[in-house]
């Protein structure tokens, strides 16, 4: 029995002592103290050791070691102590003093707040030594962006007063650099010249002052080895490796060359294009507006294109939530790619509600009519397209946002149209410049969004040396709310000609009325009296005929379509009109003739740098009747920055035995433009044209046979001054008197 109690004794013992030493083996609090600006959270969020985890000395050496590693300690201790419930970790830490002032100094070139902004500390926080690292390498890439490579930048800490430090960063400027070579190594099918085009990194050219090229930013670079991959692939060369660039620092430190490797690889093209999942169109509807064919080169941006196509195919017929997955099969030993696209249309979709958010002064209705989704309506993303397109076109929001949202039923969606407005009066007071106008001062006031009803008011007037001109207009766009636009207008305008002046004063009253999506029917009638005076003595008979007042009553109508995408900063569309105006006759006054005008233009992607041809040809005629002469002010002057260039006003048409221009009664001329950027964040572009056309009086003149042409260059700039024109065109072919070149200069003016 002794023995039996002194065993159980024993067992006794033993069991106590096993949960004695499992509670000591483990955590059972973790603290942390000697904290004071660093909260305990964040300090615990470097410990990956956690309460009732398993005592292990080791891993919390490594949570230590963290605790270090966030910079705002000079020291971290470990203390733990053992309890009837485990041990107790405490992280002893001792906090870096705070920061009180930032100091800068040796910087020359840049401002020293532009320094500060890019800095990763700052005052009164707890002095982080890998802040401080951070902030050196910022100042170095803020010196490489402005084209200072070489920048060396070291830290001092300076005691301040009391336990405060202030940090003292020390920057050594070296002399600025620029690119001047870019070439590459491995290129066989594209010149060095076509890859540079496709690089945002440029090397330093004579506009360099301006437009900042020559300055290498790193992530531009790295940017630029996506954009070379994008454009080979995009070319069929799907394998294309764009290797890592070599860039050198000439000893004097001024210039820059960068070498990029290249490795092209084959070139692939499209093999079979197949379709499959849910299939509610036949192969030749969706295979009709494919870019991608069989045979050609793939092109991935083309290939982007199809699948959106083929969803927006799908979205206009109400699926709105049609996913189109691309699937493509490399062979490498033909060297072809086949194409399939995966189709999953889901539900057919119908709009629910449509919800109107931001506009504070804008009245709904004014926002919904521009829709072209209305609810009962079948989805559209045509639809949906157009009306974020005519909401940006109206100028009264700087922000538009349409949103689907889905609703408790499957087949219906709501929605929601989120604006955001910004101010549409304007008061201003301007002095503009042009050759043609000389000095204007002019000023105008203007609201897009009259008591937000989309009512448009305008008063304009201008003082120049050969010019007076004063106008006033209201234009509501939906009179009665009906889909018809009215305008009213008065104006009065004097200007002065080589041997004559004129003076025109009246207003008229037009109807526009849309009549497609893109297709507008306007009419117009107009009233004018116009007095002709102040001729010069040995002016021609031609101009003297004209002499005193009439008055013109007449009626135009007019057809136009207008696809442009951006009124503002065009890049693709058309815009096309044809007018006829008929005077006298059946509408009264003095003035008895007809006049047709026809113009088209058109821009189209030049599919390179970003840039855009524009093409215009405009035609006219004017004819007197009932025995009538056709009034001089009416007439046709061709020549000029509006018609064409390299001429001065109405020079391109007939002209008079002194040589002054006196208009045509036909008119026929061409302008071929090639729009490119020269810097796009300020909207700097350049432009190379080619101008063919003249003013004439007998119909032989619509053959061209007597035609006049131009060519030249300039710049366009939407200025904070308002649109700034320079250009100045070469007459190809001057005859006797005329300049071979005339420069054309505008400010405050559109184009």
């Amino acid at each position: 029995m002794k023995v039996t109690g002194i065993l159980l004794f024993i067992c006794i013992i033993i069991g106590f002592t096993s949960v004695w030493a499992q509670q000591v083996d483990k955590i059972a609090k973790i603290d942390v103290t000697g904290n004071e600006s660093i909260d305990r959270g964040a300090i615990l969020n470097s410990v990956k050791t956690k309460d009732n985890d398993t005592y292990n000395l080791d891993k919390l050496r490594e949570d230590m070691k963290n605790i270090y590693k966030t910079g705002f300690f000079s020291d971290v201790q470990i203390d733990v102590k053992d309890s009837d419930k485990g041990k107790i970790v405490t992280f002893v830490v001792i906090e870096r003093p705070p920061i009180k002032m930032i100091y800068i100094e040796g910087n020359k070139e840049i401002k020293t707040d532009d320094i500060r902004e890019k800095l990763k500390v700052r005052t009164n926080t707890v002095m982080n030594i890998e802040k401080i690292k951070e902030s050196m390498d910022e100042i170095k890439k803020l010196y490489a962006s402005k084209g200072f490579y070489n920048a060396k930048a070291t830290y001092e800490i300076i005691p301040e007063e009391g336990y405060d430090v202030g940090v003292k960063f020390l920057i050594e400027e070296p002399k600025k650099a620029f690119v001047r070579k870019i070439s590459f190594t491995g290129n066989k099918s594209f010149s060095d010249s076509k890859l540079k085009s496709t690089m945002m990194v440029r090397e330093k050219g004579f506009f360099s002052w301006f437009t900042g090229s020559g300055i290498l930013e790193e992530d531009a670079l790295d940017d630029d080895r996506k954009r070379l991959e994008s454009f080979y692939s995009d070319n069929g060369y799907i394998k294309a490796k764009i290797g890592v660039p070599d860039i050198s620092i000439s000893k004097d430190g001024r210039t820059i060359s960068v070498v990029i490797p290249i490795e092209e690889g084959a070139i692939y093209r499209i093999g079979k294009i197949d379709f499959a999942g849910d299939l509610i169109f036949p192969d030749d509807v969706l295979n009709k507006d494919l870019k991608s064919k069989p045979g050609n080169i793939f092109r991935s941006s083309q290939y982007r294109e199809d699948v959106i196509m083929l969803t927006d195919l799908y979205q206009d017929r109400g699926y709105a939530f049609t996913d189109i997955s691309p699937v493509t099969l490399v062979d490498d030993s033909t060297q072809k790619i086949d194409l399939t696209f995966n189709v999953a249309k889901g539900k057919e979709i119908y709009i629910n509600r449509i919800n109107i958010f931001g506009n504070t002064r804008t009245r709904d209705k004014v926002v919904r009519r521009e829709l072209r989704l209305a609810e009962g309506d079948r989805y559209s993303s045509t639809g949906l397209k157009r009306s974020k397109e005519r909401l940006t076109n109206t100028q009264y929001f700087k922000e538009i946002d349409l949103k689907l949202v889905k609703t408790e039923d499957p087949e219906k969606i709501n929605l929601d149209v989120a604006v955001q407005e910004k101010p549409t009066g304007t008061f201003n007071v301007s002095i503009g410049y042009s050759t043609s106008e000389k000095a204007i001062i002019g000023g105008s006031i203007s609201q897009q969004n009259l008591l937000g009803t989309g009512r448009k008011l305008y008063f304009n007037a201008g003082i120049g040396d050969i010019t007076n001109s004063f106008n006033a207009s209201i234009i509501d766009p939906y009179i009665f709310d009906l889909n018809l636009s009215a305008g009213l207008g008065v104006s009065h305008y004097t200007r002065e000609m080589d041997s004559y002046d004129y003076r025109i004063a009246g207003g008229n009253l037009s109807f526009v009325r849309p009549m497609t999506e893109f297709t507008k029917l306007n009419t117009r009638y107009k009233y004018e009296r116009t007095k002709i005076y102040n001729i010069d003595i040995d002016a021609s008979h031609i101009i003297k005929d004209q002499a005193g007042t009439s008055s013109t009553s007449s009626v135009t109508a007019g057809l136009n379509r207008n696809t442009i995408d951006n009124i503002m900063n065009p890049s693709k569309g058309s815009n096309s009109e044809i007018s006829f105006e008929l005077a006298g006759g059946p509408f009264g006054a003095e003035n008895d003739f007809y006049k047709s005008i026809a113009q088209y233009g058109k821009y189209i992607p030049a599919g390179f740098w970003d840039s855009t041809f524009f093409l215009k040809g405009t035609a006219g005629v004017i004819r007197g009747y009932n025995g009538k002469k056709i009034p001089i002010y009416e007439k046709f002057y061709v020549g000029g920055l509006h018609t064409v260039r390299g001429f001065k006003y109405g020079e391109a048409g007939p002209m008079d035995i002194y040589g002054d221009a006196v208009g045509g009664k036909n008119q026929l001329f061409f302008n071929l433009e090639w729009i490119f950027p020269i810097y796009v964040p300020v909207g700097l572009k350049g432009v190379i044209f080619f101008d063919a056309g003249h003013g004439f009086n007998k119909n032989k003149g619509f053959l061209l046979n007597d035609a006049r042409t131009s060519a030249g260059t300039g710049i366009r700039w939407f200025s904070p001054f308002g649109p700034i024109r320079i250009e100045v065109g070469f007459n190809l072919n001057p005859k006797k008197d005329e300049k071979r070149s005339v420069f054309d200069f505008a400010i405050g003016s559109q184009f």
